[in-house]
């Protein structure tokens, strides 16, 4: 069957799943709303990933929705993409969000999409009752219920569908998925979740797969050896000469298929004949495939040792040679390179004349530049074996296809053990290689659940040596034929056991045929913009196959800033204060011990962040004496200055009243106004790199009364600061009465403060020290959960007349939980 009738049909099933997918009628039941939990049992694979700024690194949440997919994000980011700087304002306002990162495409020549911001948020304060309605109302057949690994995973989802939901035109909001894609560098894999007694969804945890284990077979690591080399993309076509194929998830894509059974279709066709033992296997060929190239690291099935590079030509015909000859022609039309063959007979000796047409043809595909492998077979017997007679002693029995010419022959090795599997043939001549006689295989049409299953015979052993073998051939693709099989057949383990031979490396064959592998260099941090004068730090994972643990030498440098560093460890890090604004190209080059070198670059932009400044004092449409000195105090910040603050000389005070004694500079100053009335002071913070910040407040300048109100002082806690870890702050300050009468203080904190205007929040407490002048701020707040914003201390003083003035600060508070 040709290729474009393949398409044809899954056309035609495609255009059924479509109908069968129609909305619902409206008579049928209200699909119910989707439900989500905390379960803090569940754990990501990873719990962070590396820092991008200086507040330290970034916490993962996984996810496992009601079809079983395990999915990770980051806690506390959302991923905004708008042209509109306002709408980013506003978003930045409810959630309390600071912008991480930004990829502009204007400035990389790049057109098709809008400005993306990566923003940390605050999303203690979002509404978790909504989201199932929410994320219903986006996608109306939303249902089946979820689990989240933590609180702030809930919350984060809730805000994000919020916004999405009520997102305005030209804003988009998406989480920060984590980014988990291909995992064989990280040495795991996520095969079916589930299969038999002690099964791991990893093959790396596979004894028949890994390095190390009893087998010491090492194909996952000849995955990670051809990941790290930049093989994995070279595709070997395997064919694959059997019955019952039913393709699924784990057969690479790009499948192709044939039957030269007459009135047989390739697919959907079970088996014709039995098994070892007249057993049924009515998808053998499913099997089969699996074994060889099942595909890895898709929460599917299995995986074999080529499913990372193998291109299948499944050929459907029957076991006798004569349609096995015309298969063997038809997956090399289809330009197979590899094929295989699960299946065998014994041919009495006195019969063998009738084989030499099959072994003819093994010879002639062999000799064009194909590998064939064939099972040994599952009947305890030696292939080898010489019966005497009048004529001398030979072999009785040919089993064929294994003792054909051009065929390498494999037998199987018991399960997590280094002898023979006591149902596989074997023979010291004929039987070439063993491999596993037990593998883990997928779904078929009669084990429809995703599932693995531990399945036996040498019908897995040959497919498993003939994915080997496309491994190799993927490490060198201008191998020949022969140089492949020596190279399999070389680097192999000697047999340790009675009649095996030989077994396989995956690992040392793929070593030998790739050589030296080029080291490489992760760097972990996305570009884009970084501060000035602000510490950046860049890292990077060095991967090398031969030297491991003990990679590499790595050397960073900046287009612009020159030599950033060098340092010998398996992660390479630097820190770098940049001084200078704009572009440039940040590269890690690394050389490994064989004198192989690799480099690895990102693009940074570094900016300048203008100041944000604030005044604390005086206080909207506050009151101020004529003639008496009047307290202005304010504070800044700005991540480009040192300790996060403009220096107070960068701080400048106008009036719009020319005759007031304008201007003048401080944080904290004493102003006398001569005249009175409403004026406008207006405070100006520029930092080193000329960017400007300001803040205005109305004033009233009046009479001062005949008896003045006491002079107040507050020196602590400082104006811009923060409590310590526990939310301790420490109260200090005095009030002097002009008439020297007595006074009355009373400390006092409102919260939360728009943090534009400073305007007083809706909550405010009184403020009781204890015998060390301390109170925390987070018993007076009361407040469950995590939450950060502006909080006013005041300070107000009474004399015995009942004049009352104050002083106040403004102090960030922030409690993560």
């Amino acid at each position: 069957m040709n290729k474009n009738w393949i398409n044809t049909i899954l056309a035609i099933g495609l255009s059924g799943l479509v109908m069968a997918c129609n909305d619902q009628p409206s008579n049928q039941p209200k699909i119910p709303i989707p439900t989500l939990t905390v379960d803090t049992t569940l754990k990501p694979a990873r719990a962070t990933l590396p820092a991008i700024d200086d507040s330290g690194p970034r916490p993962i949440v996984t996810m496992l929705d009601s079809e079983g997919n395990k999915t990770d994000f980051i806690e506390n980011e959302l991923v905004i993409s708008t042209e509109d700087t306002t709408k980013l304002g506003a978003f930045l306002t409810r959630w309390q969000g600071k912008v991480l990162q930004t990829i502009d495409p204007a400035t990389q020549g790049l057109s098709g999409f809008k400005p993306m911001y990566l923003v940390r948020v605050n999303v203690a304060n979002a509404d978790t009752s909504k989201l199932g309605a929410d994320l219903q109302s986006l996608t109306p057949d939303s249902t089946g219920a979820s689990t989240v690994s933590s609180s702030n995973g809930e919350h984060l989802l809730a805000a994000a569908t919020s916004e999405a939901k009520n997102a305005s035109v030209g804003m988009g909001v998406g989480i920060n998925w984590v980014s988990q894609g291909s995992s064989i560098r990280d040495q795991t894999t996520q095969e079916a979740a589930t299969g038999p007694t002690g099964y791991n969804p990893s093959a790396f945890q596979w004894n028949y797969m890994d390095a190390g284990s009893t087998q010491d077979i090492g194909v996952v690591q000849a995955w990670r050896a051809l990941e790290l080399a930049g093989k994995l993309k070279n595709r070997v076509k395997i064919g694959i000469l059997d019955m019952g194929f039913q393709p699924n998830s784990d057969f690479p894509t790009g499948w192709v298929a044939t039957s030269n059974v007459p009135l047989r279709l390739p697919i959907g066709t079970e088996n014709l004949l039995g098994c070892s033992g007249g057993n049924p296997c009515p998808w053998h060929g499913t099997s089969v495939a699996e074994a060889a190239a099942g595909v890895a690291d898709n929460n599917f099935g299995a995986a074999g040792p080529a499913g990372p590079v193998a291109d299948l030509v499944l050929v459907y015909t029957s076991y006798d040679y004569f349609t096995s000859i015309g298969a063997m022609i038809q997956a090399r039309i289809g330009g197979a390179k590899i094929m295989n063959m699960s299946y065998g007979a014994p041919i009495p000796w006195y019969l063998a004349w009738s084989i030499l047409p099959f072994e003819v043809a093994t010879k002639a595909m062999r000799l064009s530049g194909t590998l064939l492998f064939a099972a040994a077979g599952n009947d305890g017997k030696n292939v080898d074996s010489e019966g005497c007679g009048l004529l001398g002693c030979f072999e009785r029995t040919w089993w064929t296809p294994c003792e054909n010419a051009g065929v390498i022959c494999v037998g199987g090795l018991e399960e997590n053990s280094l002898s023979r599997a006591q149902q596989s043939n074997y023979g010291d001549d004929q039987v070439d290689i063993f491999a596993p006689f037990t593998v883990f295989v997928g779904p078929d049409p009669e084990h429809p659940e995703n599932k693995a299953r531990r399945i036996n015979g040498t019908s897995f052993s040959s497919p498993f040596a003939a994915g080997v073998a496309a491994l190799i051939w993927a490490a060198n693709p201008s191998l020949s034929a022969n140089q492949v099989e020596d190279i399999m057949l070389e680097t192999a383990h000697v047999g340790k056991r009675e009649h095996v031979k030989k077994y396989l490396d995956a690992n040392a064959a793929v070593h030998r045929a790739l050589g030296n592998v080029q080291p490489r260099a992760t760097i972990s941090r996305l570009g884009g913009d970084v501060q000035i004068n602000r510490s950046t730090h860049f890292e990077a994972l060095l991967e090398d196959f031969e030297d491991a643990q003990a990679c590499c030498a790595a050397t960073w440098t900046s287009s612009v800033d020159g030599a950033l560093g060098s340092t010998t460890s398996l992660f390479s890090s630097v820190d770098k204060t940049f001084t200078t604004l704009g572009p440039r190209t940040i590269t890690v080059t690394i050389q490994d011990s064989g004198g192989l070198s690799s480099t690895a670059s990102i693009f940074i932009n570094v900016v300048n962040t203008p100041p944000a400044v604030q005044i604390t004092a005086p206080t909207v449409n506050s009151n101020l004496f004529r003639s008496l000195n009047s307290r202005l105090r304010a504070f800044s910040y700005d991540p480009n200055e040192l300790n996060d603050e403009l220096n107070c000389s960068r701080m400048q005070w106008t009036s719009s009243n020319p005759a007031d004694p304008f201007p003048q500079t401080g944080c904290d100053l004493r102003v006398v106004f001569a005249s009175e009335g409403s004026r406008t002071l207006t405070l100006t913070g520029t930092d080193s790199q000329n960017a400007s910040a300001t803040q205005t407040v109305s004033v009233n300048v009046v009479a001062p009364p005949t008896n003045l109100p006491p002079v107040v002082n507050l020196t602590s806690p400082k104006n811009g600061g923060v409590p310590d870890q526990l939310g301790n702050i420490l109260l200090v300050g005095s009030a002097d009465d002009p008439e020297k009468t007595a006074t009355t203080l009373k400390w006092e904190a409102n919260w939360p403060l728009d943090p534009r205007t400073g305007q007083p929040g809706p909550n405010t407490r009184t403020l009781t020290p204890n015998a060390s002048n301390k109170v925390n701020i987070f018993d007076v707040i009361n407040q469950a959960g995590e939450y950060n914003f502006q909080v006013r201390i005041t300070l107000k003083a009474t004399d015995a007349q009942g004049n009352v003035d104050e002083d106040s600060v403004i102090i960030q508070v922030s409690r993560i939980l």
